[in-house]
C-alpha cells in the first residue's frame, strides 16, 4: 500500500476531521433528504427499496457538495418556482442559478448511479 493510501486509512480509523469526513453531511440533512426522496417516490417502489436507493443518492450528493452548498442548491431548486418577487432571487441570481444547474446535474447522475427511475 502506498503512503497516501496508508494516510487516508489512518485518517479514517482515527477520525481526523478534514481528511476522514470531507463533504460529510449531518445526520439531520441526510435524514431529511431521504424522507423527502421516499415521499416523492411513493408508489414507485417499496419502503425498503426506496430507503436504500435514496440513501445511496444522498451519499453520492455528499461526494459533490459540501453541506452548505447542498442546502443552498436544494433550497434554490425547491423555491425557484415561487411566483412573483418571492421566487425572483432564486430565478435571477446568477450564483443561485449556477448552483441549481450543478445540483440538477449531480442529482441526475446520482439517480442513475443508484438505479433510481
Amino acid at each position: 500500500m502506498n503512503k497516501a493510501g496508508i494516510t487516508l486509512l489512518m485518517a479514517g480509523l482515527l477520525g481526523i476531521p478534514g481528511l476522514s469526513a470531507a463533504n460529510d453531511f449531518s445526520t439531520l440533512t441526510r435524514v431529511q433528504y431521504v424522507q423527502d426522496c421516499i415521499a416523492s417516490n411513493q408508489g414507485k417502489m417499496n419502503i425498503y427499496e426506496a430507503t436504500n436507493k435514496c440513501s445511496c443518492v444522498v451519499d453520492k450528493l455528499a461526494e459533490s457538495f459540501t453541506e452548505t452548498e447542498f442546502e443552498d442548491a436544494d433550497t434554490g431548486f425547491k423555491y425557484r418556482n415561487l411566483p412573483g418577487d418571492r421566487g425572483a432571487m432564486f430565478r435571477d441570481d446568477a450564483d443561485v442559478v449556477d448552483g441549481i444547474d450543478h445540483f440538477k446535474k449531480a442529482h441526475a447522475e446520482a439517480y442513475d448511479s443508484c438505479r433510481m427511475r
